[in-house]
């Protein structure tokens, strides 16, 4: 694909702070000239044609918790990470195994560097994980996983899963549908969750032995321990929710040398939840309890980066249901935001910036 203009004009959903509206606005990628007069992404770089972008809560979390002082370091700060495209340039010296022309999905970081809500995206790999899609899945489905399913490999990335009993909280969400399915994959015995009774047959489906109703038990703690009377203490408690429900009988419902692990913490919105898991995690740094708690989500150099290709593996050899709520147009992010925050979605939220050609040509043809 040879480049022969020094620089990409695109659109790009950006936005200063929190003060300022996510709105459309015209950016640039500047080229790097090569001694036959061709076009180049620079140093470093993969420059990527977007198709499809997904939404993730955090993603606009990132946005409402943006200070207007950091409009000063850049004002225009791209919206959304998960993306699928094809490669069209790879600079010189860039440590990557995707090739020109590739259909490819990712990741990219860090937090106020470019977003996938765009037309165009230059990745560093160094920091992005990128590889290249499944040939059983499509566009869509590419863009929708890399950050949840990355977030539930790292939560139980250190976990000897077979033959284990299992706690999954919050099993409905993106996140936890994902972890449930690695359980089962992984070989665990039991598999206990906490989601609605809407959900109830596709968690069953997708690995659930057993299932706790939060509607029907707003605090956890009870049935959990009944759990525990029936067939003794878990292995693993995976909270894909946020809650404090067990700790006042933690002791009781995990093994020593358990791991506790949670995305979220007590609470998300309480900042006395915030403190309480935050001490959490000194005590057991510690030594101080009898189990290991763990708080946090998808580092951006988890195993350095080569969690996407065993994703891409898991997906490719059709272990991993991927979930799709609901695809928007590339003018309608706002109304995409509004059902993300709605709490009504069965699944990701895709942005479509452009439908992919057939053939997946040139995109400069």
């Amino acid at each position: 694909m040879a480049l022969n203009t020094p620089s990409i004009k695109y659109k790009a959903h950006a936005y200063k702070s929190n003060r300022t509206p996510i709105q459309i606005v015209d950016e640039t990628i500047d080229l790097v000239r090569k001694p036959n007069g061709e076009y180049v992404a620079p140093r470093g770089r993969i420059l990527v044609k977007i198709n499809y972008a997904s939404l993730n809560p955090v993603d606009y979390k990132v946005y409402k918790k943006t200070p207007w002082i950091s409009s000063f370091y850049n004002s225009k700060k791209g919206f959304g990470k998960d993306f699928s495209g094809q490669v069209v340039s790879i600079g010189a010296n860039t440590d990557t195994n995707v090739k020109v022309g590739d259909l490819v999905q990712g990741l990219n970081w860090p937090i106020w560097g470019g977003g996938s809500c765009a037309q165009y995206l230059l990745v560093n790999p160094f920091w992005s994980p990128i590889t290249t899609v499944p040939t059983n899945i499509d566009l869509i489905e590419a863009a929708s996983f890399p950050l949840v399913l990355g977030t539930a490999m790292q939560m139980t990335r250190k976990m000897k899963l077979r033959d284990s009993k299992v706690l999954v909280i919050g099993a409905g969400t993106s996140v936890g549908r994902y972890v449930v399915q690695l359980a089962r994959i992984g070989g665990a015995k039991e598999i206990v969750t906490t989601n609605s009774n809407k959900t109830s047959d596709l968690i069953r489906d997708l690995g659930a032995t057993s299932q706790i109703d939060y509607h029907k038990y707003p605090n956890y703690l009870t049935p959990v321990l009944e759990s525990v009377k029936s067939s003794g203490q878990f292995d693993y408690i995976l909270d894909c929710w946020g809650t404090g429900d067990l700790f006042p009988e933690i002791d009781h419902v995990i093994k020593k040398g358990g791991i506790y692990y949670t995305i979220v913490g007590d609470d998300a919105n309480s900042p006395i939840g915030a403190v309480k898991s935050s001490f959490r995690v000194v005590k057991s740094f510690l030594g101080l309890t009898k189990y290991n708690y763990r708080l946090g989500l998808l580092s951006s150099n988890f195993e350095n980066k080569g969690w996407i290709e065993s994703a891409r593996d898991l997906l490719q050899d059709g272990k991993i249901q991927i979930f799709v709520d609901s695809v928007y147009p590339f003018g309608e992010l706002r109304e995409a935001i509004d059902k993300l925050e709605s709490g009504r979605a069965q699944g990701k939220i895709v942005l479509e910036v452009e439908k992919p050609s057939q053939e997946n040509q040139n995109p400069f043809e």
